[in-house]
């Protein structure tokens, strides 16, 4: 059996059985692409939930791309009945942070009294159910002066919905170590929440000049500088 989970969810004595995060990222690839065809990963769901990807049926390969991060880091371990190799216990951060604080509940409790550099990441999704039913509706009136045009087919037609992104302080990876000494310090595991609303603005990668997306606009990671 093999079970794909975030790292706090990781208790100490199943780290004998966690896979590297190279291996894991190269078998959880040839899973994304064959949209578990070869066998099924418990888990995978939820990983592309936190990298906002739950909607997508088909991923490209930047989207494979994407998903594959937080597994290549380690903060999402693949779990194993016999890795090829198990990952390592000195060399990875959230390897250690597991084994030096336990699992289950007293893991996560510990862990956000740790705190350090590091970076926002999205972890969730919300749509605001009833302001965005409101916007809805008014969307699907005024669409039925477009004749022919089904409902849903254009960006307008999500025009003024809501929703709330939660981002989460983690600690950097392993290859961004040399962005620490001028990194922001939180405690791990913070979360702060931010109101994002569907509109049409201005957008200087669309030939048009403008698109329809979320604002305030905001990336799957963000790094934040300590002041000065």
């Amino acid at each position: 059996m093999e079970k794909l989970t975030r790292w706090t969810n990781v208790r100490t004595d199943d780290l004998c059985r966690v896979e590297d995060p190279f291996f894991s990222a190269g078998i959880i690839r040839d899973y994304l692409q064959s949209r578990g065809y070869v066998q099924e990963i418990f888990g995978v769901t939820e990983l592309l939930k936190e990298c906002g990807l739950y909607g997508s049926v088909r991923l490209a390969s930047d989207q494979i791309d994407r998903a594959l991060r937080p597994v290549a880091s380690g903060e999402w371990m693949l779990i194993r009945d016999k890795p090829f190799k198990p990952i390592n216990l000195e060399e990875n951060w959230y390897a250690r942070s597991c084994r030096e604080r336990g699992g289950g509940d007293f893991l996560i409790n510990t862990v956000s009294a740790m705190s350090g550099p590091g970076k926002w990441k999205i972890t969730a999704m919300r749509v605001n159910k009833l302001a965005s039913s409101a916007a809805f509706v008014a969307n699907f009136l005024t669409s039925r002066a477009d004749e022919g045009r089904v409902f849903l087919s254009s960006g307008k037609d999500f025009a003024n919905t809501t929703r709330t992104v939660t981002q989460e302080w983690v600690p950097l990876d392993e290859e961004e170590q040399n962005f620490s000494p001028s990194s922001a310090i939180h405690r791990y595991g913070m979360e702060r929440k931010v109101a994002q609303i569907y509109v049409e603005a201005d957008d200087a990668w669309d030939v048009s000049g403008s698109s329809w997306h979320w604002r305030p606009v905001i990336a799957n990671e963000e790094y934040e500088l300590k002041d000065k």
